[in-house]
C-alpha cells in the first residue's frame, strides 16, 4: 500500500475544505478529515487520517462519525485485512440533501412555525410594518423549503446522470419563473389598488351625498 496519502500540492488545499465546512455549520477539523478523503486516491483507515493530519484517535473518530451521519463519508471493510476504511461519497449533491434533511430543513420549519405563531398573535394590531415583516419571514422560509425539496427530490429519484443537464437548464427555468411571477405580483397589486381606490371613491361619494342631503 502506498504510504503517501496526499501529495504536498494537494495537502495545501485542505484549508479550503476546513473553511467551507465551517461556514455551513461543521467544525474545521471535520472539514480537514472530509477534505483528505475527497482528495485521497484510495480509501483510508482512521490511523492513516490521524497520522496525516496529526490528530488524536478520538478527534478523528468523532469527526468520521459525524461525517458518516450526514452522508459525506461511508465506511468500507477491507476483505483481506478486515480493516475498516473510509471514503468520501462521490455524489456531493446527496451530501447536501442529507444536510438539508437532517439539519437545515428542521431549523427552517421551526422558524416558520414561530413566525406564523407571532403573526397570529399580532394580527389586526396597529403595526402593519410588523405584520409585513413576519409575512416576509414566512415567505422566505417557504422559498428555502422549496429549494431544499427540489435538491432532495433529485437525489431520491436517482437523477445523478442528469445533473449536468439540470444545472444547464436551471438558470433558464428560474428566469422563466421570475418573469411569470413579477407580472402576476404587479397585476395583483394593481388590482388591489384599484379596488381600494373604488371603495374609497364610493365611500367619499356616500359621505358627500349624505352631507348635501342634510
Amino acid at each position: 500500500m502506498d504510504d503517501v496519502v496526499l501529495a504536498p500540492e494537494l495537502k495545501e488545499e485542505l484549508v479550503h475544505f476546513e473553511t467551507f465546512l465551517q461556514r455551513i455549520g461543521f467544525k474545521r477539523l471535520e472539514g480537514a478529515v472530509w477534505g483528505i478523503l475527497v482528495l485521497a486516491a484510495r480509501p483510508l483507515t482512521s490511523e492513516e487520517i490521524e497520522k496525516e493530519l496529526a490528530l488524536s484517535q478520538s478527534a478523528v473518530s468523532q469527526a468520521l462519525k459525524k461525517l458518516v451521519h450526514f452522508g459525506a463519508v461511508e465506511v468500507r471493510e477491507n476483505r483481506e485485512t478486515r480493516a475498516k476504511t473510509h471514503v468520501a461519497k462521490e455524489d456531493s449533491l446527496s451530501i447536501v440533501a442529507t444536510v438539508f434533511r437532517k439539519r437545515e430543513q428542521e431549523a427552517v420549519l421551526e422558524f416558520r412555525q414561530m413566525a406564523e405563531r407571532a403573526l397570529k398573535k399580532t394580527r389586526n394590531s396597529d403595526s402593519p410594518s410588523r405584520e409585513k415583516r413576519l409575512q416576509s419571514m414566512i415567505q422566505t422560509c417557504d422559498m428555502a423549503l422549496a429549494v431544499m425539496d427540489f435538491v432532495m427530490t433529485l437525489v431520491v429519484r436517482g437523477l445523478e446522470q442528469q445533473y449536468p443537464s439540470i444545472v444547464k437548464r436551471l438558470p433558464k427555468a428560474l428566469e422563466l419563473v421570475s418573469q411569470t411571477a413579477i407580472p402576476f405580483a404587479e397585476g395583483a397589486n394593481q388590482l388591489a389598488n384599484n379596488i381600494a381606490s373604488k371603495v374609497k371613491e364610493n365611500f367619499l361619494k356616500k359621505i358627500t351625498g349624505d352631507f348635501h342631503a342634510q
